[in-house]
C-alpha cells in the first residue's frame, strides 16, 4: 500500500475526498501527516492522519482500527478528542500560528487540514547557525508571543514548545506548530501527561496531572529556546536540575546572563533567567508580563528583512526549483491531542525524529560567520596541542596510579582499604583497563583513574568549591579548580570542565574537541552524566563525526544508570536506528556496563 520507510501511510494519489496524497511528510507515535492537493482549491495543503500505532493498525481496505478489543476504548477516546481540538484550533487565525483550515472523518479515523509552509524549522537555522544575534532572535521570539497569548486568553497552552516546532517562513516570518499538544488549561481530571522535549520542558510537565500548568509553563519553553538560541545548547533537563536542588547531585544551570554576557542585553538576558525559573511561581505568570520583561525601554523590534540571504548561502538553494516542505514530519511526528490520554502507552512509546526534508534558508536569518570551534578539522593548532597535553596528563595520572600500586606492600590490603573512602557514585569506578568497545568506528580512550584522597581538601570539597564558584559567576576560578580535579581523574570535574569548553567560559578554550576528550573520560569512569554527554556529542557530530549507533550506545549506557534524561534520548534516537542496530547496540551496552561494574569492583 505505501513505501517501506511509512508501511502504515497511504499510498501516493489516493484520493481523501477532494483531497489527493501526494507525499508523507512525517510519521510519529500518534499520527501521520500527509503533503497534499486540495483539487478544489488548487494549493497544497499540510493533512495529519489520526494513527495512534500503539494502538491501532491499518487494515487493507485502508481502514484503521484498534489492534484489541481492549484497545478499542483508548483508541476512541482519543479521535474524539483529536476531532475536538481541530475545530477549537481552527477558530485562531494568526499569522504566526499554524492555521487549522478542517476536520473531517473517513476510514473509520479523522484528518485534520492545515495551511502548508515552507521554509525550516528555527532548529534547522540554529543547528546551521549555531546561535542568533539579538535582533534576529527578537524577531523571532515577539511574533510567537503574539500568536501564544491568543491561545492561553482561549484557555489553552501549548505544552510542546521548542525549535523543532517554531517554523520560519521563507520570507522570514515565524510560525508556531505542532498544537496537538495543546490542551484545555481547567476542568481535565485525567491525567495530561506528554512525551516531553528535554532540556524545553518545565519540572511539572514530568509529574502533573495539568492543575498547575498554565502560560507559565509554555514561558518556560520559550525561555528554554532562547536559551538554545544564545548558548548554542538546550539548558540543562528539569529532571537533572531537580537533583540539585534535592542535594542527590551538584547539578547546577548555567544561567544565560552569564553564558550571553556581553553579547546580548541585559534586559534579555535576565528575562531568559526569569522565564527559566523551576518553580512556577517565580516564572511570569502570562505572556503579557513577560513581554514587558523583554521589551522595556527596547526600541520596537524590526520588520523581517527580506534581502537576499548572503552569497555563500546560495548553495542550499541549488535545489530550490522544488517545493521545499515545512518540516511538518515534526507536527506529526509529536503526541497529538490524544497523547495525554493514553499515558500507559506513552510510556513505553517510542518518540519519532522529525523527517528529513529539505529547507529553505530563512531571508531574514543572514548566515552567521563561521564557527571557529571545530578543532582539528580546521587545522587548529592551538586546540591540538591543548588535546596533547590533555593526553599526557592523563597518561600522567594512569602512570602515577600504576607505580603506587606496585609500590604498595600486597600483604598489606587493611590500611589501602581504609585510605579511600567508600564509594557510591558512578564517577568512583575506576577501570584499570577499558578495552575497545568492539564493533564501533571509535576508539575507547583509557580514563585517568582517581588517585589517593589527599588528606586535605578532598575532592568533594574540591568541586563543590568549583560548582558554588560557577554559581556566582566566577567561571575562571572554578575552571582552575577543576582542571586539578581532571589531572587526578574526578569524573564529575571531567563533566564540569568539558561544559566550560562547550561555551568558552572561564578562559578556557572553545572547543568541541576538548570537551569530547573529557566527556569520553567521565563516561568510561562510569560517570552517567559524562556517558549522556557523550551520546549527545555523536548525535550532533560536535566534535566527531555525527553517529547514531555510537550516541544510543552512550545514552543506552547512561539510561542503565537511572538518567531518565538519557533513556528519553535514546529512544528518540532508537526511531533512526535498524532492528539488527539496536540488537548490536544492546549488546554492545550489556557488555560496557558489565566491564565498568567489574572495574569497580576491583577497585
Amino acid at each position: 500500500m505505501s513505501d517501506n520507510a511509512f508501511p502504515d501511510a497511504l499510498p501516493a494519489q489516493y484520493r481523501l475526498h477532494w483531497y489527493v496524497i501526494e507525499r508523507v511528510l512525517g510519521q510519529g507515535g500518534f499520527g501521520i501527516t500527509y503533503l497534499a492537493r486540495d483539487t478544489n482549491l488548487d494549493q497544497s495543503v499540510a493533512l495529519k492522519e489520526y494513527l495512534p500505532v500503539e494502538v491501532a493498525t491499518r487494515r487493507p481496505d485502508a481502514k484503521v482500527t484498534s489492534r484489541t478489543d481492549e484497545h478499542e476504548e483508548r483508541y476512541r477516546w482519543g479521535l474524539e478528542r483529536f476531532i475536538r481540538e481541530a475545530r477549537t484550533l481552527a477558530r485562531f487565525d494568526h499569522p504566526n500560528i499554524v492555521r487549522v483550515l478542517s476536520v473531517f472523518e473517513l476510514n473509520n479515523t479523522a484528518y485534520m487540514v492545515m495551511r502548508f509552509e515552507e521554509g525550516e524549522t528555527l532548529a534547522a537555522a540554529l543547528e546551521r547557525r549555531h546561535a542568533l544575534g539579538e535582533t534576529d532572535l527578537m524577531r523571532v521570539l515577539l511574533p510567537i508571543l503574539d500568536g501564544l497569548e491568543l491561545v492561553h486568553h482561549a484557555g489553552f497552552i501549548h505544552r510542546d514548545i521548542k525549535p523543532d516546532n517554531i517554523h520560519i517562513r521563507s520570507d522570514g516570518t515565524p510560525v508556531l506548530l505542532d498544537f496537538g499538544s495543546a490542551r484545555h488549561s481547567l476542568g481535565h481530571s485525567r491525567t495530561v501527561t506528554i512525551l516531553v522535549a528535554p532540556g524545553y520542558a518545565p519540572f511539572e510537565q514530568y509529574y502533573s496531572s495539568g492543575e498547575n500548568q498554565g502560560p507559565w509553563t509554555d514561558i518556560y519553553s520559550l525561555g528554554a529556546t532562547c536559551y538554545r538560541a544564545i548558548a548554542g545548547r538546550a539548558p540543562l533537563d528539569a529532571i537533572a536540575r531537580s537533583k540539585g536542588i534535592l542535594g542527590s547531585t551538584q547539578e547546577i544551570l548555567v544561567p544565560a546572563s552569564a553564558v550571553g554576557g556581553g553579547r546580548y542585553s541585559e534586559r534579555l538576558l535576565k528575562a531568559v533567567d526569569r522565564a527559566l525559573s523551576f518553580a512556577e511561581k517565580d516564572r511570569p505568570q502570562s505572556i503579557a508580563e513577560w513581554r514587558k520583561e523583554l521589551t522595556t525601554g527596547a526600541a520596537p523590534a524590526a520588520a523581517p528583512s527580506k534581502v537576499a540571504p548572503p552569497q555563500h548561502a546560495a548553495p542550499r538553494q541549488a535545489w530550490s526549483g522544488a517545493r521545499a516542505p515545512l518540516v511538518w514530519g515534526a507536527v506529526g511526528g509529536m503526541a497529538v491531542i490524544v497523547a495525554i490520554a493514553v499515558v500507559p502507552w506513552l510510556a513505553s512509546g517510542r518518540r519519532e525524529p522529525p523527517p528529513q526534508t529539505a529547507a529553505i534558508v530563512p531571508k531574514t536569518l543572514p548566515e552567521a560567520p563561521p564557527r571557529t570551534d571545530t578543532g582539528p578539522r580546521a587545522q587548529d593548532t592551538q586546540t591540538q596541542a591543548k588535546l596533547q597535553e590533555l593526553e599526557r596528563k592523563l597518561e600522567a595520572a594512569l602512570e602515577l596510579q600504576k607505580k603506587k600500586e606496585s609500590a604498595a606492600p600486597p600483604t598489606s590490603p587493611a590500611p589501602k582499604a581504609k585510605a579511600r573512602p567508600e564509594r557510591s557514585s558512578p564517577d568512583q569506578i575506576v577501570p584499570r583497563q577499558i578495552e575497545r568497545t568492539p564493533g564501533t568506528e571509535t576508539a575507547v580512550d583509557i580514563p585517568a583513574p582517581r588517585l589517593e584522597t589527599p588528606p586535605s581538601p578532598a575532592p568533594v570539597d574540591l568541586l563543590a568549591s568549583a560548582e558554588r564558584a560557577q554559581t556566582r559567576g566566577n567561571y575562571t576560578e572554578a575552571a582552575a579548580i577543576l582542571k586539578q580535579l581532571v589531572e587526578r581523574g574526578n569524573a564529575r570535574a571531567m563533566v564540569r570542565l568539558g561544559d566550560l569548553h562547550l561555551t568558552g567560559l572561564g578562559g578556557v578554550e572553545r572547543s568541541d574537541e576538548l570537551a569530547l576528550r573529557l566527556f569520553r573520560g567521565a563516561a568510561e569512569l562510569g560517570n552517567s552524566e559524562g556517558q549522556q554527554r557523550l551520546g549527545d556529542m555523536y548525535v550532533k557530530g560536535r566534535g566527531v563525526p555525527q553517529n547514531n549507533l555510537q550516541a544510543y550506545i552512550w545514552l543506552g549506557t547512561a539510561a542503565r544508570s537511572g538518567n531518565t534524561a538519557a533513556k528519553t534520548e535514546q529512544e528518540r534516537i532508537a526511531a533512526t536506528l535498524q532492528a539488527v542496530e539496536i540488537k548490536q547496540a544492546e549488546k554492545l551496552i550489556d557488555n560496557l556496563v558489565e566491564r565498568l561494574a567489574r572495574a569497580g569492583k576491583e577497585h
